[in-house]
């Protein structure tokens, strides 16, 4: 669906979607928005909590919300106040107690910090994904010959490498061993066993709620941890599973099915694409067939809760969502009802 976004807004949503995380159990959240030409942030009344000084800014996570200011990222706490230095090229959310940190420096830039800014990981990869627990297995590449390889905390090499690799999710990663036209996606476990997926193809990149999505002769369908498949490929387009449900498409029409393939709903006339449930609804873009393609909510029953009417928008988080329409450069948060409780506007580039 990213490929139907207007550039305007391309930095507010992909900031907004960077590392989105939890914020810290028990405490209320905190949202990023603009103010013109910088960044603060608001409670979920729309009350400005942390007035806007930076360029940029990402949600809070982990009580740390990583800040831009002249060119550089760094982390504030809850109340403003600057608790790892504004020093980073790029930085990423935190993510159990660390987050990926880019130093800029040629070559080798990228670590992991914790929340007290030391090293985790020392700045000795090209790229680095974040692991699926606390002691998961780091995704990185240290040199583009070698391909992508999963790394312990300590930097050291104890999968791979591969020709292409994503993050492990549930025990599981996806991996490609070559750059062959013919090459085959594989799965392996934490130990870098192959787990077979013959005569699948794998079409998710990462297992959700212990199901990924498969193809056989170009039909979608989801395999189970085991590599058994649960819901037969019959689908022309399909997500992720989230809060028990996953959004499909067959013949133009979406539906929300069970982890038994069992429809649970259907979605209304013109949805052209769903996004996985988050906060209890979808975010969907609708109309395909007209030339200014809009975005609304749908909730698990399949039916409208805010009508498309934004230009572009963000799933819920924290009981809020990011909208935005490009002719006027508006953004606001909306709540359930879809009723704003912040509006702004940015002249972010």
């Amino acid at each position: 669906m990213n490929g139907h976004r207007a550039v305007a807004f391309a930095v507010i949503f992909v900031l907004l979607g960077t590392g989105c995380g939890r914020q810290t159990s028990g405490t209320s959240p905190l949202f990023p928005v603009p103010q013109g030409s910088t960044w603060g942030f608001i409670d979920n009344r729309g009350k400005i909590v942390i007035a806007p000084r930076f360029e940029a800014a990402l949600p809070f996570s982990e009580g740390l919300a990583a800040v831009k200011r002249e060119g550089r990222w760094g982390y504030i706490d809850r109340n403003g106040a600057e608790v790892i230095p504004i020093r980073y090229q790029k930085a990423q959310s935190f993510r159990n107690g660390v987050a990926i940190v880019d130093t800029g420096l040629p070559d080798h830039p990228v670590g992991l910090i914790n929340t007290s800014g030391s090293w985790v990981t020392q700045p000795l990869f090209r790229s680095l994904s974040g692991a699926d627990g606390p002691d998961g297995l780091l995704l990185g590449q240290k040199e583009p010959a070698e391909g992508s390889g999963f790394y312990d905390r300590s930097g050291n090499l104890v999968l791979g490498p591969y020709f292409l690799a994503f993050s492990f999710a549930q025990g599981r990663a996806r991996v490609k061993t070559s750059g062959q036209a013919n090459s085959e996606d594989w799965l392996i476990d934490a130990s870098g066993k192959f787990l077979p997926t013959k005569p699948l193809v794998l079409d998710g990149m990462r297992y959700s709620e212990g199901l990924i999505a498969v193809r056989q002769d170009r039909k979608l369908g989801y395999m189970d941890l085991e590599g058994n498949v649960v819901i037969e490929p019959r689908y022309d387009q399909g997500g992720e599973f989230a809060e028990g449900l996953a959004a499909v498409q067959l013949n133009g029409h979406w539906t929300f099915i069970d982890k038994l393939g069992a429809v649970a709903a259907e979605f209304p006339a013109g949805v052209a694409f769903a996004e996985p449930l988050s906060d209890g609804l979808s975010l969907v873009s609708a109309d395909r067939d007209q030339p200014g393609r809009k975005f609304g909510y749908v909730d698990r029953k399949g039916q409208w809760v805010i009508k498309p009417i934004w230009d572009d928008a963000q799933p819920f988080q924290e009981g809020l969502a990011y909208v935005g329409n490009w002719k006027d450069g508006k953004a606001a948060y909306i709540d359930h009802q879809g009723r704003s409780i912040w509006e702004g506007r940015s002249t972010s580039p």
